[in-house]
């Protein structure tokens, strides 16, 4: 009886002990997969993303991933506040923002993601063919639209290209007239650019090949390209700084073999119409470090406002 007794106090103490732990174990093993935005239209970009995050998560499962999640803020600070939080895991974007994070985060390039099909790409200045405008130092005097601030290929590329050239940069505010020593910008929205320079508004417009080629023709046949940046990896895919390495080896594996899966495939094509994610190009990586010193030199305290 004695013995019953201290059987039934023992296994009663170790339900208690188990229920107690269960939850700190399993909260380490099964947890949610969060992929990192910025974006000012949350619905857009969750509703563009969600099936390539949810066939990841689906495919990490044995590393304890239960699903996945879209963390969409409206500034770069915001997605760095998170990764830093750990509340992000990974994210994708073109190389500027990508080495913004790197420098602010730790956060890692891990591979390369062949956006649009296109594993690496440039920037363009366009100017009208009767413009007059035969060079980059023709626009000394002009005013060129830049795409959004951040955008690696129709701004922060092209600002490079201009500099590099000693084109004095200067933001127009307003309307009026531009030193014959310096070239005006302004920037535009989301795609906007090329129609600035159709509507007259500025002399000189940046883009990339790709966007040219889906103008109407007597538009694209108005225009002419007078420079071009230097080529980098399309997009990049990132992760956290801290990340599990075993995730991470996860993650790249599941990735790079994504696109010889009939499944995988889909989710490519409707996930930016990508083609595959592979390895970073070895030459690739010095020009990452260019973009990164260029940024944080040149453009400084910009940064912090996008």
């Amino acid at each position: 009886m004695v013995k019953a007794k201290i059987l039934v106090a023992f296994f009663f103490f170790l339900a208690v002990f188990v229920s107690y732990i269960s939850p700190i174990v399993f909260a380490g093993e099964a947890r949610i997969l969060v992929f990192g935005r910025v974006h000012d239209d949350p619905v857009r970009s969750i509703r563009d993303r969600q099936e390539f995050v949810d066939y990841i998560a689906s495919k990490m499962a044995p590393f304890g991933i239960t699903g996945g999640k879209i963390l969409v803020v409206e500034k770069f600070q915001l997605l760095a506040r998170a990764l830093k939080d750990g509340e992000v895991d990974l994210f994708h974007d073109s190389v500027a923002p990508t080495m913004i994070m790197s420098k602010w985060t730790g956060s890692v390039p891990i591979l390369r993601q062949w956006k649009y099909g296109e594993a690496h790409y440039q920037g363009v200045i366009v100017v009208k063919k009767n413009s007059g405008i035969n060079s980059l130092a023709d626009l000394k005097g002009k005013v060129i639209a830049f795409e959004e601030p951040h955008s690696t290929s129709a701004s922060v590329l092209p600002r490079m290209l201009l500099e590099e050239q000693k084109l004095k940069l200067v933001e127009v505010k307003s309307p009026g007239k531009i030193s014959n020593d310096a070239v005006g910008y302004m920037y535009g929205t989301d795609g906007s650019s090329v129609n600035v320079l159709i509507s007259g508004r500025a002399d000189a417009a940046t883009t990339v090949e790709r966007e040219i080629d889906r103008l109407k023709p007597e538009i694209r046949d108005s225009l002419k390209i007078i420079g071009k940046t230097i080529s980098l990896p399309r997009q990049l895919l990132s992760v956290r700084k801290g990340l599990d390495p075993k995730m991470v080896h996860g993650l790249k594996d599941l990735l790079i073999k994504m696109d010889t899966y009939p499944e995988g495939q889909g989710v490519l094509k409707r996930q930016q119409n990508t083609t595959k994610f592979d390895e970073i190009p070895p030459d690739s990586i010095d020009k990452l470090k260019q973009i990164e010193k260029y940024v944080f030199s040149s453009l400084g305290k910009e940064v912090d406002s996008w």
